[in-house]
């Protein structure tokens, strides 16, 4: 949402939210009311590539975040048809278990009654459908008439298969037996995480008698996780934090110079360089591949071929490699050491030193032309001259320095609220958190990076996906707990959206999205419109109570 997504504009964070690949059930959410909080209320916020790939040092003009989709804090209610055709489902009992770790188990009793009712309607449903000669039957219809009526259960059992009936009847049984046990903890279930822990096999011994009627009671389990209970260790009406500036005016001209000078050497012309080797100010174009000096191991998304590298202007995120590969000419290879940075988008290869190897296929010097009124246009949209090109940039810079200053102070917010909320975090919310959160960084390499498909193939790999898992579990569970304490403060302070706010902000994200010509799926962007009010209204309310130290930048 656009207090946490400030280093992207609204659109953009939305069409990186509503296109975004996934790879598992996201949570699910309805979002019932007091209890959808947004997703960017509770996201990491990383800056991001620049356009040189993994090796770029991340632009304060660029940053993205780490998305966690939040899951309603309450189960579907069971629905109002349940047991309605069949009055007997009024006979399903539940036993409750607590279980710890925000997991309950219910072991549901199914009496004998309610198997029968099942098997009478796939009896019914079958017969529908079966095709027996001499017999026809509707379901509803008149059954006084001749020849409207059932076949015997034993021709149709074996007409249609004693596998495939028995599956059905378990299937009917559950279908209205689920709803009625999880009755019981409705108010306190995270949404579709109920599941049999009863074996398939065992349900279906349930209906093992002649023509596979039902042979008695049934009793299998079911585990649910539910809403962690919350203590606050402290007051989150009272939050002190400090935050140290992104920048200021003299950061802001440095930058803005830095600026100018890439997008002045964007409109160089490109001359091959010969009969010398690579000196800073030149562009290559190499191979890149890396391994741990420790394991030998390959270094997944490293590995990249024709990486393009302006060495004038890039702002690199690795530091060394620039000084490793002067003096190269094209066709030389060259291997050496390089630590990897602690901002490294992998954290699990941050601090690692590894095994460069490089190889040069073409070298180009870049002529940069003379800054001139007539290309200031180029330099900066709009701009008539090239000192209006330099004053417009460092105004952009400036406010994206305001924006990042309001993005970081968010962050440190959460993170306070975060770290006061005691509360036991279920295991399943973790894992599919983590998940997503891969899934978005490989989308957002793909795109700032230029993978290609053998790379994303190697990252999406099981083991790779489970290593990251494992290595950023402290970074999940914070974006989990930042999602527990956020909703619990927007139920306790009672934070509402208006119906005119909701409408106006579905109506605005539809626009932008038909203005720039962009597919979007309706739900996903009526929901998403919901997160980002509350969203704003949740990190106003905290800004509001909170007191907040903006210590200068470190320079």
């Amino acid at each position: 949402a656009v207090a946490v997504r400030t280093g992207k504009s609204e659109r953009e964070a939305r069409v990186s939210a509503l296109s975004q690949p996934q790879c598992i059930p996201a949570w699910r959410c309805t979002h019932p009311p007091a209890w959808k909080m947004a997703t960017s209320v509770f996201t990491l916020a990383l800056p991001t590539t620049a356009a040189f790939g993994p090796l770029a040092r991340p632009s304060a003009t660029r940053t993205s975040t780490r998305r966690v989709p939040l899951r309603s804090l309450s189960v579907r209610a069971a629905s109002s048809d349940a047991g309605k055709d069949f009055p007997a489902f009024a006979g399903v009992s539940v036993k409750q278990t607590e279980l710890g770790e925000c997991r309950v188990r219910l072991e549901v009793t199914v009496p004998v009654s309610v198997l029968e009712a099942a098997y009478a309607a796939c009896i019914e449903s079958c017969a529908e459908t079966a095709q027996i000669p001499g017999f026809t039957f509707k379901k509803g219809g008149s059954r006084k008439k001749k020849e409207d009526h059932l076949p015997p259960a034993d021709i149709l059992v074996g007409s249609v298969g004693e596998k495939e009936f028995r599956s059905a009847c378990v299937e009917e049984m559950l279908q209205n037996s689920i709803p009625v046990a999880m009755q019981t903890v409705a108010a306190t279930a995270l949404q579709d995480s109920e599941r049999i822990e009863t074996s398939f096999e065992d349900l279906a011994k349930a209906f093992g008698g002649k023509d596979c009627a039902p042979l008695g009671d049934l009793i299998y389990s079911i585990g649910v996780e539910v809403v962690p209970t919350i203590t606050w260790t402290g007051d989150y009406r009272k939050l002190k934090i400090t935050v140290t500036s992104p920048g200021d005016d003299e950061t802001d001209a440095l930058e803005a110079e830095s600026i100018f000078t890439q997008q002045l050497r964007s409109l160089g012309t490109m001359r091959v360089v010969t009969g010398r080797g690579l000196t800073i100010g030149d562009q290559v174009v190499m191979d890149l591949d890396a391994v741990n000096a420790a394991t030998g191991d390959s270094i997944e998304g490293i590995k990249q071929k024709k990486f393009q590298l302006d060495t004038g202007a890039a702002r690199l995120n690795l530091p060394g490699l620039i000084d490793a590969i002067t003096g190269m000419t094209v066709g030389e290879e060259r291997t050496f050491p390089l630590t990897m940075p602690s901002d490294w988008p992998q954290d699990f290869i941050r601090g690692v030193t590894a095994d460069f190897t490089v190889k040069v296929s073409e070298l180009f010097q870049n002529e940069v032309p003379q800054a001139t009124d007539a290309m200031a246009s180029k330099i900066f949209p709009e701009a008539t001259t090239v000192a209006e090109a330099k004053a417009m940039i460092v105004e952009s810079q400036r406010e994206n320095t305001k924006a990042l200053l309001e993005q970081v102070t968010n962050e440190a917010l959460v993170d306070a609220l975060a770290a006061i909320c005691d509360a036991p975090l279920p295991e399943s919310i973790i894992e599919e958190t983590g998940r997503q959160m891969y899934s978005e960084k490989m989308l957002e390499m793909q795109i700032g990076q230029k993978m290609s498909m053998d790379v994303i193939n190697q990252l999406a790999a099981p083991e790779m996906v489970e290593s990251y898992l494992k290595s950023s579990r402290e970074e999940i569970e914070l974006i989990v707990r930042r999602t527990v304490a956020c909703e619990e403060l927007f139920k306790l302070e009672n934070i509402e959206v208006t119906e005119e706010e909701f409408k106006a902000e579905v109506l605005a994200a539809k626009a932008e999205f038909e203005q720039y010509g962009t597919e979007y799926d309706v739900q996903r962007l009526v929901a998403q419109a919901g997160e980002v009010l509350e969203a704003r209204k949740a990190l106003t309310w905290l800004r509001e109570h909170a007191t907040i130290t903006v210590l200068p930048p470190v320079k």
